[in-house]
C-alpha cells in the first residue's frame, strides 16, 4: 500500500516540472545545465521514493533504475507539451514488430545458434522541427522512450523486457521519404540467467538486469499526414559489463516494421542551410582515466575487482558543425591483465600502449566519440593488434571535461572507465 499523501506526491511532481521548465528556457548548446540537472534528479528521486514507499525492491540498483526511468517519463511528458513557434516538437506513438536471429559470436554460446527471436516494441517520441536544429545537423532528430518485449526462441536464453532512450535523426530524401539512423541505450530484464543447477549452460548472461544497446538504419514513408510506416534493420546487444560471469552477451540482428501515429502533425519544412566558417584552432586534450574493473571469478558469482588506470593525449580538429576528427596515444596499467599473467606465469608487464584515430560528434556540450586503436605494446599479447573505444564526455567549461569510455576487442567489451580531461 502507498502510504504517502496525495499532497506529497503532487509537491514532488510539480517540483520536477518546475525545474525542467527552467532548464528548457536555457540555451542547451551554450548554457550550464548542471544546476537544473541536480535539482531535477533531487525532485525526481523524491517522487520515486514516495511512490515506492511500502514496496520492497531486490536491491539498491533496481531502485536507481526505477528512479531514472520515472524521471525520464516525467521529463518526456513535459517535453510533449506545446513548444514555441521556433522550437516545435512533433509527438508520435509507435508500434514495431521485430524478427531476427541470434548471432552466436563465440564457441561458448553455440547452444543459442539457430534461434529466431521475435519482439514487439512500443515507443513515444518527439521530433524537433525548428530551423536551428535542422541547421545544426541537416536533419530532423527524433527522440523518446521505448518499451520492448522479446522471446529469444531458445530455452537457455528465455525472454527479455527492455526500457530505453531512443535517438533517431531523420535525413530528408523528399517530402514523403526520409532515411534515419537509429540508436538506443537502456536496461534489459532477462528471465533466465545462468544458474549452476537450473540453467548451467547459459554462458550469455548471469544477471537479470543488464545494459541494452541498439544501432540501426531505417526508411520512413509518409502514408497520410498522421500515419507513417518504416522498415528498419538493427543490431541489438545486452551484457552486464562484467559484473558477474558468465557474461558473453546476447547479440541479435533484427528486421522490423514500424507504424507511427502523429496526433498533431507539423510539416517537416525545408530550410536553407547557412555556411559554416570552421574552427581556427586545433584542440589538444590530456587526461587521466581509471576504474575498478571486474574480471575473473567463478560462474554465477560476482567478479573480482582489479585496478585499471592510465593517461591519454590527443589532438582534435573540428571539420563540420557536429563533426571532429582526432588522433592520439594512450598508456595504461591493467590489474586484470596482471592477474591473468600471474596465473599463466607469463614473464611480462601488465602495461598497454596504443595509438588511436577516430571521430567525435559534437552535440552541444556533449562529445560522442568512436576511435580505432592499434597496440604498440601489450603485456602478454592476449588480444588482437586492433581494438576500439566508444566514449561520451561532457564539457564542464572551456578547459575541463568528464566522461565515460568503453574499450573493446572485436565484439567483446574489456572495461568501461571514467576519465577527466583538460583541453588547451
Amino acid at each position: 500500500m502507498i502510504r504517502s499523501s496525495a499532497a506529497d506526491i503532487t509537491t514532488a511532481w510539480l517540483s520536477t516540472h518546475a525545474t525542467l521548465r527552467r532548464a528548457r528556457q536555457a540555451d542547451i548548446c551554450g548554457c550550464d545545465l548542471r544546476p537544473y540537472i541536480f535539482t531535477y534528479f533531487q525532485s525526481s528521486s523524491l517522487f520515486v521514493k514516495i511512490k515506492l514507499k511500502g514496496f520492497k525492491l531486490r536491491d539498491l540498483c533496481a531502485q536507481r533504475i526505477l528512479c531514472v526511468i520515472s524521471a525520464s517519463l516525467i521529463s518526456f511528458s513535459l517535453l510533449a507539451q506545446p513548444d514555441s513557434a521556433t522550437t516545435r516538437s512533433i509527438r508520435s506513438y509507435q508500434l514495431s514488430l521485430h524478427t531476427g536471429f541470434i548471432f552466436a559470436h563465440s564457441r561458448d554460446v553455440q547452444n543459442t545458434s539457430g534461434a529466431r527471436p521475435k519482439g514487439i516494441e512500443l515507443s513515444m517520441t518527439w521530433q524537433r522541427n525548428d530551423e536551428r536544429t535542422w541547421n545544426l545537423c541537416n536533419c530532423f532528430p527524433q527522440h523518446g522512450i521505448i518499451m520492448a518485449y522479446y522471446d529469444f526462441d531458445n530455452s537457455v536464453l528465455g525472454k527479455g523486457l527492455h526500457a530505453a532512450y531512443i535517438l533517431e535523426p531523420w535525413y530528408k530524401i523528399n517530402k514523403n521519404n526520409f532515411v534515419s539512423l537509429k540508436s538506443s541505450a537502456g536496461v534489459a530484464y532477462l528471465s533466465n540467467p545462468y544458474d549452476p543447477l537450473d540453467n548451467p549452460t547459459n554462458q550469455s548472461y548471469s544477471t537479470t538486469l543488464s545494459a541494452y544497446l541498439l544501432l540501426g538504419l531505417g526508411w520512413w514513408h509518409r502514408v497520410t499526414e498522421k500515419l507513417w510506416v518504416a522498415p528498419h534493420i538493427q543490431y541489438q546487444h545486452t551484457s552486464n559489463g562484467g559484473l558477474r560471469v558468465p557474461n558473453k552477451g546476447v547479440n541479435w540482428p533484427t528486421g522490423s516494421l514500424t507504424l507511427s501515429y502523429k496526433p498533431q502533425p507539423i510539416p517537416l519544412q525545408d530550410y536553407s542551410r547557412s555556411g559554416w566558417q570552421g574552427e581556427k584552432n586545433i584542440r589538444w586534450d590530456i587526461g587521466v582515466f581509471g576504474i575498478a574493473s571486474r574480471g575473473g571469478g567463478k560462474p554465477g558469482e560476482r567478479s573480482d575487482r582489479f585496478l585499471v588506470g592510465g593517461i591519454m593525449l590527443q589532438t582534435v580538429k573540428q571539420v563540420g558543425r557536429i563533426n571532429n576528427i582526432s588522433a592520439g596515444i594512450e598508456f595504461n596499467y591493467d590489474g586484470k591483465l596482471r592477474s591473468k599473467m600471474q596465473r599463466d606465469r607469463t614473464p611480462d608487464k601488465p602495461l598497454q600502449l596504443g595509438l588511436l584515430a577516430g571521430h567525435e560528434f559534437v552535440l552541444g556540450r556533449f562529445l560522442f566519440s568512436q576511435r580505432l586503436g592499434i597496440y604498440l605494446y601489450q603485456g602478454g599479447n592476449y588480444f588482437d593488434l586492433l581494438y576500439h573505444r566508444w566514449g561520451l564526455a561532457y564539457r564542464l567549461g572551456t578547459h575541463w571535461a568528464a566522461g565515460i569510455n568503453l574499450k573493446a576487442h572485436r565484439q567483446a567489451a574489456d572495461y568501461t572507465d571514467i576519465r577527466i580531461i583538460y583541453s588547451f
